[in-house]
């Protein structure tokens, strides 16, 4: 003990308050970076030594560990609002898309229908007239273009959430590949002796990440490793080993299903088991949202389609002929492809006004095909007028949607309030890390000034 041991203690002491400086600098840096948890270098007595003496005396300081500031308890909490509040945002989304679609600005479906009725009760006033037929001809092209247009628009958002599910699913494994990388650090860190709080950050902002997208589980393990489950037990990350999620096309609408691949060999249908997240939320709007919707445009054509042709094709026209019908014929993808017939579109003489082939001026066939808009006819098993019909889809989306905004705000406030519980453990206050910084700058400053004391005593001693 001597001389020596002060530079000994001096230079731990540097190498500590330069430590302590570099933490206080990535914190400082992090200070806006979304789910950064604040580091602290911890500092501890160094281990005593004896002198020759009999006295035991201080040995400086070094950095016991590099601490993360975090609470378990608020960071699952924050993943579980997470996933409520990204499912949720993601029903908003598409629900005013919807919304939009199955606008009467846009669809004019309730227009189109009114305007096609109205059409024949014009046509009863003067069943002779070629004018008032065209009318008819051109109100029912309106009609089945604004019914067709209609539902290629929610097809066309029931193959964007389709392949959102695919995205979904590559996202979810590129999110659980680089937990298991941090967790292989992890490991390697601790065997060989160093600190893997550093990592923790990064991992827990993963986590934050993929909790948004489907509802899952996880604990660290004694080595402070994350082993991450799907809600129902499924192993996605342990270790360092990742088990994929993968989208493969299936069932009659060839739309993708989600499966778990547990092994090489052994692969397991979660499609109807993942119960949050923006998966389950796209997977929900494919398979059930936007199914419904599209199912009522069919509905409304099909009905549209028999409804119409039973009366007409009882019919006579112009030309004395009977049987034809109005709406082309189908027996299914009424919506898609709903259209006039062939001789309709051909001739609008082929539109038939009486039911008597020897009185061309009788209009008991267009009035009844008139007094449909009014009447209670069966759409989709049930029995209800065609104004109420295109009344009910728009209310019911119009509900989804404004259900959908609220509980975005209800979990968006839940999520804010979390947070900030999380901030006030979690996260870096700039006036705590700039007066720790002048602490820290001080004590490097005075355990250079112990080196330079040191150097003048070891200068004098060899002086003498």
């Amino acid at each position: 003990m001597g001389i020596t041991s002060i530079l000994n203690i001096a230079k731990l002491a540097l190498t500590a308050q330069q430590t302590s400086l570099q933490v206080l600098s990535n914190n400082i840096a992090n200070v806006n970076t979304p789910g950064y948890a604040r580091q602290e270098a911890v500092l501890t007595e160094a281990d005593s030594a004896r002198t020759g003496s009999g006295f035991i005396l201080g040995n400086g300081v070094r950095i016991e560990k590099i601490m993360s500031h975090y609470d378990k308890y608020l960071e699952y909490s924050m993943a579980k609002q997470n996933n409520a509040l990204e499912e949720q945002k993601t029903y908003a989304n598409f629900f005013g898309r919807i919304e939009n679609v199955l606008d009467e600005t846009n669809s004019k479906l309730a227009s189109n229908v009114t305007a096609f009725f109205n059409s024949w009760q014009s046509l009863s006033a003067d069943p002779l007239s070629s004018v008032a037929r065209a009318d008819v001809a051109m109100k029912a092209t309106n009609l089945c273009q604004g019914i067709r247009n209609t539902y290629t628009e929610l097809k066309n958002l029931q193959v964007e959430a389709d392949n959102n599910v695919a995205k979904e699913v590559s996202e979810i494994n590129n999110l659980l590949s680089s937990i298991a990388e941090l967790n292989k650090k992890t490991y390697e860190a601790a065997a060989g002796g160093s600190e893997s709080e550093s990592f923790a950050s990064q991992r827990l902002i993963a986590l934050q990440e993929l909790s948004g997208k489907l509802n899952l589980q996880y604990f660290e393990d004694q080595n402070g490793g994350l082993t991450v489950m799907t809600a129902d037990g499924k192993s996605l990350v342990e270790k360092g080993n990742v088990y994929e999620l993968s989208a493969e096309k299936s069932g009659t609408g060839n739309f993708y299903s989600v499966h778990w691949n547990g092994s090489p060999i052994h692969s397991v249908d979660i499609t109807n088991t993942i119960g949050g997240g923006t998966l389950k939320a796209y997977i929900d709007l494919r398979d059930n949202q936007l199914t419904d919707f599209l199912d009522s445009m069919d509905d409304l054509a099909q009905s549209l389609m028999t409804e119409v042709n039973t009366i007409h094709s009882t019919g006579y026209n112009a030309g004395g002929t009977t049987g034809v019908n109005f709406f082309q014929n189908m027996t299914q993808d009424y919506a898609a492809n709903i259209d006039l017939g062939d001789e309709i579109k051909t001739d609008t003489g082929y539109i038939a006004v009486t039911s008597s082939a020897s009185n061309p001026s009788n209009n008991d066939i267009a009035l009844a095909i008139a007094d449909l808009g009014s009447a209670d006819v069966t759409i989709g098993g049930k029995s209800t007028t065609y104004a109420t019909y295109t009344a009910s889809i728009a209310s019911t989306i119009g509900g989804l949607s404004k259900n959908a905004q609220d509980l975005t705000g209800y979990h968006e406030n839940l999520m804010t309030m979390v947070s900030n519980q999380r901030e006030s453990i979690s996260g870096v206050s700039i006036d705590e890390e700039m007066s720790n910084l002048i602490k820290f700058q001080y004590a490097y400053q005075a355990a250079a000034r112990l080196i330079t004391t040191a150097d003048t005593l070891m200068t004098a001693l060899m002086e003498i």
